[in-house]
């Protein structure tokens, strides 16, 4: 979809709203696995090659059968490109495993495909997180799981553990994304209600080998947070669990049956998630193919190649949506700005959810940025761009919003009331009717959230 983004003289011809549209979406070509996988993974008739950078390779060679699974948004581009690869390979491939969101739902031949809810798990998912335990329930220890793993897995395979129903899990998840709670505390709770996270998935297929490919959508690239880390080792703990649903003041509204497991946890250590020094590991290796770092890094060299003042301005950007764009327009406002430039940011922040509107965090984040510019530096011009690289951001059709400095003027001629649809969480609703919402459909991707502000 990305593919007639040209970069001769677009820049100047251009509106710049539709121009940070086009730098967005070169960022995501980049890390598009159609576009990528075939630099990590090569096959020849009898081996299978994985490259984990210029000198570092990792060969398997004697292996009798092939098991490939695709778990996240990308899935759909992910096992495209595996049947490419293994076109002209002698190497015995099983039908594979397909689980990915409704939204990018494709039928693959060569694969059971599975279409299930993101982000709020569903029976659909569990249906399918059932069938890839007994696919992999019996195999050998010359057999190769190829596992191709990307953001949103930990919600589209939800398979919990005996003691408690989907529909437990399924409310503390809720809970959860509701409570302001990041990404990483979220993934740790999620783990330990699972039969498949947190390196269960490798006690599954032990004694094969685990050759998986991960496309981070988490912040800091930690294999043990992306998908709640399905395929490495789990350093958090029962002790911990118990910690984050105390913090966020969430224990007494999760269901008992949660909270009990939660308790028998602290007490059998045979409960916990596998750690660092299990066996399983030894016969499991993980290549990191994308992430949101080399997504802002190549916007940044288009911006470059096409004499386009820019800077990586911030990474990793995580936090509340409110105290983020508070402190990011008091830096902006410090910065002595000699020339136009826009300023590449990426990350992902948390909403804490009390009303019952609809839109996402970064809906949210462009409008607060808008009211933060008002209050702190109200002189300055600029647009902004925050959109999810997944294409979706929260249970909306839309990647983000696209603002500017007349956005504010635009929403009061409107006559509407945005600190009140703010605190419903309605975000969505305004940015409709001022038509600044980014609206891209999947990407068959997902690094988490970019950023780009146009200052003058």
């Amino acid at each position: 979809m990305f593919k007639n983004v040209q970069k001769k003289s677009w820049f100047s011809k251009k509106e710049k709203s539709e121009q940070l549209l086009d730098l967005f979406k070169i960022g995501v070509f980049s890390v598009q696995p159609k576009n990528i996988l075939d630099s990590f993974l090569e096959v020849s008739k009898k081996q299978i090659i994985i490259k984990k950078g210029i000198s570092q390779k990792k060969i398997y060679s004697n292996v009798e059968k092939i098991f490939p699974i695709c778990i996240g948004k990308a899935s759909i581009d992910m096992a495209n490109k595996v049947k490419e690869i293994f076109k002209t390979s002698d190497l015995k491939i099983e039908k594979g495993v397909v689980i990915v969101n409704k939204e990018n739902f494709k039928k693959i031949s060569g694969f059971k495909c599975f279409s299930s809810n993101h982000p709020i798990p569903d029976k659909y998912g569990f249906e399918a997180a059932n069938y890839l335990k007994n696919y992999l329930s019996n195999l050998n220890a010359n057999d190769l799981v190829l596992v191709f793993i990307s953001g949103g897995g930990s919600a589209l395979a939800p398979l919990p553990v005996d003691q408690i129903s989907l529909r437990d899990k399924v409310l503390v998840n809720k809970i959860l994304l509701e409570c302001g709670a990041n990404i990483k505390e979220i993934n740790s709770v999620r783990k330990h209600l699972s039969k498949i996270k947190g390196g269960n998935l490798c006690k599954i297929c032990f004694p094969a080998s685990i050759q998986s490919f991960i496309l981070s959508d988490v912040i800091g690239d930690d294999f043990s947070s992306i998908a709640s880390g399905m395929t490495t080792y789990d350093e958090s703990t029962f002790n911990d669990v118990h910690k984050i649903l105390k913090k966020y003041k969430v224990w007494k509204k999760i269901p008992i049956k949660v909270q009990n497991f939660i308790k028998l946890g602290l007490r059998d250590r045979y409960l916990e998630t596998p750690k660092k020094n299990d066996v399983i590991f030894k016969k499991t290796n993980n290549v990191l193919i994308g992430s949101n770092n080399l997504c802002l890094e190549s916007i940044q060299k288009f911006c470059k190649s096409s004499k386009i003042s820019s800077k990586i301005w911030i990474r990793n950007i995580e936090g509340d949506v409110k105290k983020v764009t508070k402190d990011l327009v008091s830096k902006i406002k410090n910065l002595k700005i000699k020339q136009p430039i826009i300023l590449i940011s990426g990350g992902e922040t948390t909403v804490k959810v009390l009303g019952n509107g609809r839109g996402g965090r970064n809906q949210e984040f462009g409008l607060y940025f808008c009211k933060q510019m008002k209050i702190q530096n109200p002189n300055q011009k600029f647009y902004i761009l925050s959109a999810g690289t997944d294409g979706r951001d929260g249970p909306t059709d839309s990647a983000g919003a696209i603002l500017n400095h007349l956005s504010l003027s635009n929403i009061s001629e409107k006559k509407i009331n945005l600190t009140k649809e703010l605190k419903n969480n309605n975000s969505y609703e305004v940015l409709k009717k001022i038509k600044s919402l980014v609206i891209i459909k999947g990407t068959n991707t997902n690094v988490a959230d970019v950023q780009l502000i146009y200052l003058t």
